[in-house]
Parts: structure tokens; C-alpha cells; sequence
């Protein structure tokens, strides 16, 4: 059980980091200290805001939007007909 919290929350910190350290300024980028100590010891409660109201949760949804949109536009356009 150990095992998989720490290989989650370590996936989840390298998610978090990448999103954080890549697409964020430097000015509001916070102390690695304080980014490690929230996204490995609060893990689920990182995940959940995140994916309540943070980044995670616009990626799901344009995901999904996209998604259904391309099923939409599949259904529209009829039955395909083979060539040959």
C-alpha cells in the first residue's frame, strides 16, 4: 500500500512539476521545498484540487469536449461507403 502512494505521488509531483516549472513564470513559481512538501505529503488532496479546479480539470474537459464534438460530427456525416 506504501509502495503505491509513493510511486502515485511521485508521478503525480512530476506532473505537477512539469506543468508548474514549464508553463508558470518564474515570479509565481513557488519554492521547491514548499512545491515538494505539498505535492508528496498532500498528494490526494493536491490531486483533487487540481482536478476540481485547477489545470487537470480544463485538460479533462476540453478533452472530453473535443471528444464528444468528434463523435457529433461522425454521426452528422452519415454512413461511410467503402472504395473498391
Amino acid at each position: 500500500m506504501m509502495t503505491t502512494y509513493l510511486v502515485l505521488a511521485t508521478l503525480w509531483t512530476l506532473y505537477m512539476g512539469f506543468e508548474t516549472y514549464v508553463f508558470s513564470r518564474p515570479q509565481s513559481r513557488p519554492h521547491i521545498v514548499g512545491f515538494l512538501i505539498v505535492n508528496l505529503l498532500l498528494a490526494p488532496l493536491s490531486f483533487v484540487l487540481s482536478a476540481t479546479s485547477g489545470v487537470l480539470r480544463d485538460r479533462l474537459t476540453a478533452a472530453y469536449g473535443a471528444a464528444r464534438d468528434s463523435k457529433e460530427t461522425f454521426r452528422r456525416s452519415g454512413r461511410k461507403k467503402l472504395i473498391g
